[in-house]
């Protein structure tokens, strides 16, 4: 990648020039060294941008390795689900019987007395 910057650079030198013979300009030109800023400029943004972005080839692999992971969550996912089909589904709510109700008001009304008894 830096042999195509390389390259890009020095056709830009090229042409800037060409332009500034053509147009007779001289070297000290203030828009030649507006030029030059730019280039400083772009020069700058250019290395900041190659620290922070990754290389498209980490980022493939980092992207395949992602659709790997989905692929094995999907296929888990898939096997749990078969796994709960197998199983029948609880009903949603369970009717008390008739003796549970009595032997629960029983230990509770007996569980008041032995409270007012010992602790009042």
């Amino acid at each position: 990648m830096p042999e195509a910057n390389d390259k890009l650079a020095e056709d830009f030198d090229d042409a800037i020039e060409q332009w500034r013979q053509k147009h007779h300009l001289r070297d000290d030109e203030p828009l030649l060294l507006c030029l030059e800023l730019f280039r400083i400029h772009q020069n700058h943004w250019d290395a900041i941008r190659r620290q922070e972005l990754p290389a498209f080839s980490e980022f493939r692999d980092s992207l395949l390795q992602l659709h790997q992971q989905a692929s094995t969550i999907q296929r888990h996912e898939s096997d749990l689900l078969a796994e709960l089909r197998r199983y029948p589904k609880p009903s949603r709510f369970v009717v008390p019987t008739l003796a549970g109700l009595l032997l629960t008001a029983l230990f509770s009304a007996l569980t008041g007395v032995l409270i007012g008894k010992f602790l009042l």
